[in-house]
């Protein structure tokens, strides 16, 4: 960031960007008159809980408008945990199969669908077993209704992993039974049949905004503006400008540019570096032909020099990971288990009498960090003697690479780089590597016993530091697999205006209905 950057943030060029996005110079400052603008990366999608596509407008705006039990809350050490809502007079784990509820009576949803009760609370988690993300409540067994505004959830098995991965988040939202029963097939889509919470979802224009306006009949925790607009931003370098422009509040930077909006923010903007819940790693398929050696495993995860990778594709504003369980959630290690050595990585080589060898890494093309990784590593792995060659995939192939069903395409993998979102419980990054996902998400193709065991001992463990050191050792089997260079938790940086005291949920979402002004 220079001063002819700077300078050009107030010309022509930074109001060319921002009508780019739909602004007009002539409109006001975006937390002027009551409105917060917040930029998006993707447009809306559904607004069903059960089948959304897990994109932050669609959060964004189901934590706003509709009502849930539970919500995430970070403690002092930085580790999520949850608390209940305003919408919850009790809720309270009795047994670990036994989970009581009690709702604060005059809650009503909008349109005429009467008021907030048990029956929605049922009505709305037994939906959800059966939905897109029922694998969030394979453990429910009912919802028993013992009053108007009280109930009792009833799981089939113990699962302590309910509050973070199932009631707390964004799979935990409350849909009134009698709106949603009437539409024609019992889904949602882009619009609410009714609504409860501090703003109403007013409307969504498709590859622009979602508007979100205050809530008049909300009772309860007063909303801090008239309005709430997800700006759809699909160019970072745009927001930036729009955002220094003063016709964002909020946008998220690249890295390049953060590592000097940190050091010397934009006047009327500071900086922000969350911890995110991607698991970034590099993946190696343990049972192809000529990475089937465990010590050929081995020198690939010593050859990489994963701060390299780090200062290149992330500025080096992104800290180096230790496994799939990222910063701030149970189970996260302190250490991984070993280091960048490219002598150790050569003579592994030797010892597994392999020389010329030549791999090739497949990568989504659609990630410039991936692109840049890939890079890096071919370039370490030259110098251990490892030719490797660089296969960029449109994102629409590439997920379907290393799964079975799909194609003969997993055959052929021998290196990818991956990346996962995980809610903040340990049991979601981990769930994608049991044998259960042997040959669909498990694409470096292991199974293992001990592994089997803690998966399935962690899910019931109420001991939370005991929890902890399951998933710690989870991973520590998964990274003696010699399947796994861990890379990053890649970190949600952001540029806020000074205007607003902004509010995240993990991973970096925005909790935009506690956005308030500054």
């Amino acid at each position: 960031m220079n001063i002819s950057r700077r300078t050009v943030l107030t010309s022509s060029a930074a109001l060319a960007a921002a009508s780019a996005l739909g602004f007009r110079p002539d409109q006001v400052l975006a937390a002027e008159g009551g409105t917060l603008r917040l930029a998006m990366s993707s447009d809306l999608g559904s607004l069903d809980p059960g089948y959304f596509t897990s994109l932050p407008a669609e959060i964004g705006t189901l934590f706003c408008c509709m009502p849930s039990l539970a919500r995430p809350r970070q403690d002092a050490n930085g580790t999520w945990g949850w608390e209940k809502t305003e919408f919850c007079e009790m809720l309270e784990q009795v047994d670990d199969l036994t989970i009581n509820f009690a709702l604060k009576p005059g809650y009503m949803w909008s349109d005429g669908a009467g008021e907030l009760t048990a029956e929605d609370v049922k009505f709305s988690f037994e939906r959800m077993i059966g939905s897109d993300w029922g694998g969030r409540f394979e453990a429910f067994d009912r919802v028993d209704v013992t009053g108007t505004h009280t109930g009792t959830i009833v799981l089939k098995t113990p699962y302590v992993a309910i509050w973070m991965v199932a009631l707390a988040y964004d799979s935990g939202f409350i849909l009134p039974k009698k709106a949603v029963e009437a539409l024609p097939d019992g889904r949602l889509t882009t619009s609410l049949p009714a609504q409860l919470g501090p703003y109403r979802f007013q409307e969504w224009i498709p590859q622009q905004k979602t508007v979100l306006v205050k809530n008049p009949d909300w009772t309860g925790t007063p909303a801090a503006f008239d309005t709430i607009e997800f700006v759809m931003v699909a160019d970072s370098k745009a927001g930036e400008l729009a955002l220094q422009a003063g016709e964002l509040d909020i946008a998220g930077l690249l890295p390049e540019t953060a590592a000097n909006f940190e050091a010397a923010p934009i006047p009327g903007t500071s900086f922000v570096n969350i911890p995110g819940t991607y698991y970034q790693w590099i993946g190696l398929n343990t049972e192809h032909p000529k990475l089937a050696d465990l010590k050929v495993r081995q020198a690939i995860q010593r050859g990489i020099d994963v701060e390299s990778c780090l200062a290149a594709a992330y500025a080096g504003l992104s800290p180096k990971a230790t496994g799939i369980v990222p910063i701030g959630i149970l189970g996260n290690r302190a250490q991984a288990g070993y280091s960048y050595d490219p002598a150790a990585a050569s003579a592994l080589l030797a010892e597994a009498g392999v020389s010329g060898l030549s791999l090739t890494l497949h990568y989504n093309v659609s990630n410039n960090e991936d692109a840049v990784i890939a890079q890096v590593v071919q370039a370490n792995l030259a110098d251990i003697g490892v030719t490797v060659e660089l296969m960029p995939v449109d994102s629409g192939v590439y997920w379907n690479l290393g799964i079975e069903a799909n194609g003969d395409d997993w055959k052929d993998l021998q290196m990818t780089i991956m990346a996962f979102r995980t809610g903040p419980d340990p049991l979601d990054a981990m769930q994608w590597f049991p044998a259960s996902q042997y040959g669909v998400w498990n694409w470096e193709r292991w199974k293992d016993d001990e592994f089997e065991s803690l998966w399935t001992a962690a899910i019931s463990e109420k001991d939370v530091a005991k929890r902890g050191q399951m998933y710690e050792r989870m991973q520590e089997i998964m990274e003696n697999t010699g399947g796994y260079v861990w890379i990053t938790y890649p970190a949600v940086l952001y540029g806020v205006s000074t205007r607003v005291k902004p509010a995240f949920y993990p991973g970096g979402d925005y909790r935009a209905e506690e956005f308030a002004t500054a």
